[in-house]
């Protein structure tokens, strides 16, 4: 059987979502780095360090949810339901090939 593979040539939206991509990833980083330096005590207040705290994990779980549902869209996209996707015609046609080979070879005997 043939598995689907990607289309080697990007698309408008495949551009669009491989650039929102990139910047959920620096985003990710950035807070990342933020909260490493709350940690080591660069806030000085307690107070603004459990503020900013709080609001690097509520982005990082808006990042971390939109990540999931862009590789659920692209998933999707490719006809992928658990983590694989068959191209039925491809396998059709390797199938009538090889039969028509079986044919030929009982037909010469």
């Amino acid at each position: 059987m043939v598995l689907i593979v990607p289309d080697p040539v990007p698309t408008g939206l495949t551009t669009s979502i491989d650039s929102l991509e990139r910047q959920l990833a620096d985003m990710r980083a950035e807070l990342e780095g933020m909260y490493a330096r709350i940690k080591t005590g660069e806030f000085g207040e307690l107070k603004n360090a459990m503020k900013a705290t709080s609001e690097i994990r509520q982005w990082l779980k808006i990042a971390i949810e939109a990540e999931a549902q862009l590789a659920t869209r692209k998933k999707t996209e490719k006809g992928i339901v658990h983590d694989y996707a068959l191209d039925l015609d491809a396998a059709r046609t390797a199938v009538g090939c090889r039969l028509a080979r079986l044919r030929r070879a009982r037909g010469s005997v």
